[in-house]
């Protein structure tokens, strides 16, 4: 009985002494800051109690270890230095992200690859010497290291990725490889390079790559580019002149918007394409657009305030709208003969431009293209109040209640009777075929007009609030209605639809509350939103036939409300959805047939589940957005059209199949959608979510 005593204390005993021994190995580990290895991988530094009191520690990674992990060193405020020793191969990505106490780091000639954002956020770094075996800086490794100043790019680098150095705020200088080929998306963004000299090597220049460099003086591109990208080099503020290369082709959208210092630029003989608003708000003043250019997008030099010369290309067709807004030091220009068309607000207040030639190929004006120059001024009114240039009417006074258009009028300039108080009769030739848009606009006074049997095309809000307005007959030549055409048309109570027309708009007819019956022709293919909405007397519609598509077009009338729901909710115009009455279910079956589900039917509405019919086409844009409770998505094989912001801030939707069939797509469709695991799709459609990470996606073979 002793004896056993006994061994029972010292078992008790060995006990207690393995746990204090234990308590006092785990204080001893405590206390000082360790490195967690595994199979020659460091994954994590463990911060010690002595590394916490003193502030700041210099690590060295110890000898062996041949890759550094994900995530490794992330976070950690109090790592001042780290040595890496030769033979580490690979840097896991954000390996040393948000270390915001690092200030140097050398990375040793053994290190082949870094993966992205290995130093995201590291804000105090401020020197780096790169290994020289490196081909690549992947996207984000240095971006938001805003003490960054010096660094040396191994002559063996190919590429930059995306954001690479983005927010670097305080990098003025860089020396760019001889080997490089590629520069990523932002890669320089927002940093203070005064200088950019890129080699012959480089093949691409992403978009936005030097975007708000506010401090860049000065740019050498390669001399065989082809494309500058959209925003490479937007808002450079203190860019003074470039010198585009030989063999370039193509100026993307906003390439040098808003650079305030921007004199001079020469553009080269085999240009192609300026972008929109590519030169908008520069300094230019002379400009020698050559032959080769056969595209200026809209306002590519909107707002160039000291532009006094331009010369446009013979090759170009049409001027696009904004062209030149706001050119205030314009005095004169010619536009080519060959251009067939001039857009809304292309010289709108080129206060000063007085001379303007306008070939006689031209066949369809802008709203207000020619509104604010002194040429337009200059013309003189006849007596009924028309300003007018050769065979075009460009401008009404408002002067006269009737106006007899005379037929040596062949073209009538958008907005040129817009805000009319006082007509209210107007007869137009039949050498009429266009009537632009915004022609009418705000007219509220008219009454009576005929639109001549030549008219093939009708521009958007072209009789918007023309309340006065009764009948109107739209020529059987006319194919498209456009938005907002007749909106707030309220006395407008006959309107007889050509034969073939094939689209009515957005808005079309909206308002048009005296409205009481419509006949929708046989060839209409797509009804768009709103296109009768808040015809609050419409009861009858009569389909000829059956469209492709109708949106949310007739809520707010008699119409609509008449139309019954089925079990779910869902209220059909022949076989497409056009509405919804939330009946608290979890689950929507669409009855088989159905081809569309117009735009925003189902938004904002809280079942879990629903079941698409085979049959189904086309869905409008926001038709499931803010579905809180949608968790999974399987589209049917015919669909071929889905519209934008489909699935947005669909706080549950975790899983989506999208098939092949769908040839458009909204790319903003899974917006806010944050707990997405799965999404099923072609290659094609995926390239549209730049949103979407590739983990995530499954592409169909």
């Amino acid at each position: 009985m002793l004896t056993k005593n006994l061994k029972d204390k010292s078992a008790f005993i060995i006990f207690i002494i393995f746990i204090i021994f234990s308590i006092i190995l785990s204080i001893v580990v405590d206390l000082k800051g360790h490195f967690v290895i595994k199979e020659g991988v460091v994954v994590n530094y463990r911060v010690g109690i002595m590394d916490r009191i003193k502030g700041e520690i210099d690590i060295t990674i110890p000898e062996g270890v041949t890759a550094i992990g994900d995530y490794a060193f992330a976070n950690n405020k109090i790592i001042n230095t780290i040595v890496i020793p030769y033979g580490v191969e690979e840097i896991g990505k954000f390996s040393f992200m948000n270390c915001s106490n690092l200030k140097e780091i050398n990375i040793p000639r053994s290190v082949e690859y870094m993966k992205e954002g290995t130093f995201y956020k590291c804000t105090n770094l401020e020197n780096i010497n790169l290994s020289s075996s490196i081909k690549s800086i992947e996207n984000e490794t240095f971006s938001g290291c805003d003490r960054l100043q010096i660094v040396e790019l191994p002559d063996t680098l190919e590429q930059i990725g995306d954001k690479a150095f983005y927010e670097c705020t305080s990098l003025e200088n860089i020396k760019f490889s001889p080997s490089l080929k590629s520069i990523g998306k932002f890669s320089f963004s927002n940093t203070k390079l005064k200088e950019v000299n890129i080699p012959s090597s480089v093949e691409m220049i992403k978009e936005s790559a030097f975007y708000e460099c506010t401090s860049l003086e000065s740019i050498n591109l390669p001399s065989e580019m082809k494309i500058i990208e959209n925003k490479t080099f937007s808002n450079c503020d203190k860019l003074k002149f470039v010198k585009l290369p030989d063999l370039l082709e193509q100026v993307g959208d906003y390439a040098f918007y808003n650079c305030k210092s921007l004199e001079g630029i020469v553009f080269p003989d085999l240009l192609k394409s300026i972008g929109v608003f590519s030169f908008s708000n520069t300094k230019l003043k002379n400009i020698i657009i050559p032959d080769s250019v056969i595209e200026i997008r809209t306002a590519a030099f909107r707002e160039c305030v000291e532009l006094g010369e331009i010369k446009l290309p013979d090759s170009l067709k049409t001027i696009e709208e904004e062209i030149l807004y706001n050119c205030s030091s314009l005095k004169e220009i010619e536009i080519p003969e060959g251009i067939k068309e001039i857009g809304t607000l292309a010289f709108y207040d080129c206060v000063n431009l007085e001379n303007i030639i306008v070939p006689n190929s031209v066949e369809k004006f802008g709203s207000n293209c020619f509104t604010g120059t002194k040429w337009l001024e200059n013309i003189p009114a006849n007596e009924d109040g028309l300003k007018i240039y050769r065979d075009i009417l460009l401008k009404s006074t408002d002067i006269k209640e009737t106006i007899v258009i005379s037929s040596d009028i062949h073209f009538i300039v958008g907005s040129a009777f817009r805000d009319s108080e006082k007509l209210k009769n107007i007869i137009l030739p039949n050498t009429i075929k266009r009537i632009e848009a915004y022609t009418f606009y705000n007219c509220t006074n008219l009454e009576n007009i005929d639109i001549p049997v030549n008219v093939n095309w009708i521009g958007k809000l072209a009789f918007y609030k023309c309340k006065s307005l009764k009948r109107i007959l739209i020529p059987d030549s006319v194919r498209e209605i456009y938005e907002s055409t007749f909106e707030d048309c309220e006395n407008l109570s006959e309107i007889e639809l050509p034969k073939e027309l094939e689209y009515i708009g957005e808005n079309t007819f909206g308002g048009c509350s005296s409205l009481k019956k419509i006949i929708i022709p046989k060839y209409v293919k797509r009804i768009e939103s709103g296109a009768f909405g808040s015809c609050t007397n419409l009861e009858a519609v009569k389909f000829e036939d059956n469209p492709e598509y109708i949106g949310s077009s007739f809520y707010g009338t008699k119409y609509y409300k008449e139309i019954e729901e089925d079990q779910y909710g869902c209220k059909y115009v022949q076989n497409h959805i056009v509405g919804f009455v939330d009946k608290g279910k979890k689950e929507i079956i669409i009855k088989e047939g159905t081809v569309s589900i117009a735009d925003s039917v189902f938004s904002e509405v809280a079942f879990e589940k629903v079941i698409f019919p085979k049959e189904l086409k086309y869905i409008g844009d926001f038709a499931f957005a803010f579905c809180k409770n949608l968790r999974r998505v399987e589209l049917p094989q015919n669909l071929i059209s889905v519209g934008d912001y489909e699935f947005q801030f669909c706080d549950k939707l975790e899983y989506i199949y999208i098939p092949e069939s769908v040839k458009e797509i909204g790319e903003m469709s899974f917006l806010g959608c944050d707990r997405l695991k799965e999404v099923v799709m072609t290659k094609e459609v995926a390239d549209k979510f730049w949103y979407i990470s590739n983990e995530k996606v499954r592409y169909i073979d």
